[in-house]
C-alpha cells in the first residue's frame, strides 16, 4: 500500500482506504488502529465472496474481492464508463461536503462514506509474531463517517463530521465514495491530499 504514493493513478483511479480489523487482538498486542466496526465490514463483504472465508490482508476492489495481490497482479482498471462527478470539500478540520452529479438519472437511496486516513504512520509491536518490530502504515482509516444523500432533482448531496475525539494521529488524506447499499460496488469514488 506504501507503494501507492508515489503513483501517478492515486486518487485518479486509485483511491486506497485500509480497514484495520481487530480479530487479530487476542493474540497479546492490540492494533491500535483496529475498529470492531471495520471487522464487521470486512465479514459482510466475505458474504458474497466465493468462499466466504474472513482473512488478512484481504483486498476489495471495486466491491469485490481480489486475491491478485498475493500474486503480485496489478489490480483491476477502473470501470471505464462515465458515471459522473464526486466532489468533496473539507469545511474547517472536521467537515466534509460532497456532490455527486451523475451522468444519468440515478434513483436513490445513496450512500455516502468518507474515510479520514492517516499515512506515514508507525506502530511499535510489543507482542505476538511481530515482536520488537517497527510496522508502517499508509492510507489507514482513522474515521469512517457514513450519511444518506439527499437528492435535489438529479444533483445528490450529504455532509459528514469528523470524530471530534482528541487522537494523536491527524488524518492526512482522504477517501471518499457512494454506492447504493453497504457492500454495493461503489458507483463512484474520489480521494486526495488534506493541506498541512
Amino acid at each position: 500500500m506504501s507503494q501507492l504514493k508515489n503513483s501517478g493513478e492515486l486518487w485518479k483511479s486509485i483511491v486506497p482506504a485500509v480497514f484495520h480489523v481487530d480479530y487479530w487482538d487476542g493474540l497479546g498486542w492490540p492494533d491500535r488502529f483496529a475498529k470492531a466496526e471495520f471487522t464487521l465490514r470486512q465479514r459482510r463483504y466475505a458474504e458474497s465472496w466465493p468462499t466466504g472465508a474472513v482473512y488478512t490482508p484481504a483486498f476489495v476492489v471495486n466491491g469485490k474481492e481480489w486475491s491478485g495481490f498475493f500474486d503480485r497482479k496489478a489490480p483491476p482498471k477502473a470501470r471505464p464508463e462515465k458515471v459522473g462527478i464526486l466532489a468533496v470539500t473539507v469545511k474547517g478540520e472536521n467537515e466534509a461536503v460532497a456532490t455527486f452529479s451523475p451522468e444519468n438519472s440515478t434513483r436513490g437511496p445513496l450512500k455516502l462514506e468518507v474515510a479520514w486516513l492517516g499515512t506515514n504512520l508507525q506502530s511499535v509491536v510489543k507482542r505476538g509474531e511481530n515482536n520488537g518490530r517497527k510496522l508502517h502504515h499508509d492510507f489507514v482509516v482513522l474515521h469512517l463517517a457514513k450519511i444518506d444523500m439527499v437528492n435535489e432533482g438529479n444533483h445528490w448531496s450529504g455532509t459528514v463530521s469528523l470524530s471530534t475525539k482528541a487522537e494523536t494521529d491527524k488524518p492526512t488524506a482522504l477517501a471518499a465514495w457512494i454506492k447504493s447499499a453497504e457492500t454495493a460496488v461503489p458507483i463512484q469514488a474520489t480521494g486526495g491530499w488534506l493541506k498541512p
